[in-house]
């Protein structure tokens, strides 16, 4: 297929509401990868091959495809093996991410100037310190990182895996209350609740931690009236349980508003109840 074919194509595409661009315009991949992590001593640009990408992606300042290493930008998103495309011979701003030459050393972290006006590179990792620039370094700023084409698209399993743990440990926590404990915990939250439906999120916050039986809105608002007799807002099991619908029938982390049966401000007081109950059962 020519030139002249592909863009009649493309014409068919858009007028298909399909947004193509044609990939006409190379971006050199390096065969040396540069550190997400400590400094590496060297930046070299050996060119293994180039990937072909819209030239208006590209724009008019040169780019290349440089693979990371280490595990200082995680958080933004940056993990070893995915290839970061870096626009070159660009000025650096605060908050971007620069491949940036140190003293001979090469890395890619985020750029930031201070209140003081000290310049910083800082790791998206708190695994990491900070790095000072300072008029004695040899500093050369190759460009910013305006894209990251990943190695792959599964979630890393140590991001997942610590995710995991700390739902674990909150349930730990929770289930490691005595009923004395969590009573108490049921009548401080009482503190921020101004109308009787609202109990459901505190039922649901006991029901998602397995403090309460489920479907059990007779019980719960039992246990309510006896620890909290003057409240003027005291629940009633046929009210609760019709909050029980929609996304607000799943866990509390799942709630969207888009899909509850309260909005608005309504709704952020229900999620503000109810993670508040929450938080307070994995203190």
């Amino acid at each position: 297929m020519n030139k002249e074919e592909l863009k009649e194509v493309l014409v068919l595409l858009e007028d298909a509401n399909v947004n193509a661009s044609l990939c006409d315009t190379p971006v050199p991949l390096s065969g040396c990868s540069v550190i997400c992590g400590y400094p590496r001593e060297t930046c070299d640009m050996d060119l293994s091959d180039y990937l072909l990408l819209p030239k208006d992606i590209v724009g008019m300042h040169p780019q290349i495809f440089i693979p990371a290493e280490g595990d200082s930008m995680i958080e933004a998103g940056y993990e070893p093996g995915d290839s970061l495309r870096v626009k070159l011979d660009v000025s650096a701003h605060d908050g971007d991410d620069v491949l940036i030459w140190i003293d001979g050393k090469c890395t890619v972290k985020t750029y930031y100037t201070d209140e003081d006006g000290q310049k910083w590179l800082v790791p998206r990792n708190a695994a990491y310190d900070s790095i000072p620039l300072t008029e004695e370094m040899d500093v050369r700023v190759f460009g910013i990182v305006v894209g990251v084409e990943k190695a792959s698209f599964r979630a890393p399993s140590r991001t997942l895996l610590q995710a995991i743990r700390k739902t674990k440990n909150k349930l730990k926590a929770a289930s490691k209350l005595t009923k004395e404990e969590v009573d108490e915990r049921i009548r401080k939250v009482g503190a921020i609740v101004v109308h009787a439906r609202q109990w459901y999120a505190v039922y649901r916050a006991l029901l998602d931690k397995s403090l309460t039986p489920e479907d059990d809105f007779k019980g719960f608002c039992d246990r309510v009236k006896r620890l909290l007799p003057e409240h003027d807002h005291l629940p009633e099991p046929k009210e609760i349980s019709r909050m029980a619908v929609q996304s607000f029938a799943k866990p509390i982390s799942l709630w969207v508003e888009s899909n509850a049966p309260v909005a608005g401000s309504r709704f952020r007081d229900y999620l503000h109840i109810g993670l508040t109950m929450s938080d307070s059962l994995a203190a």
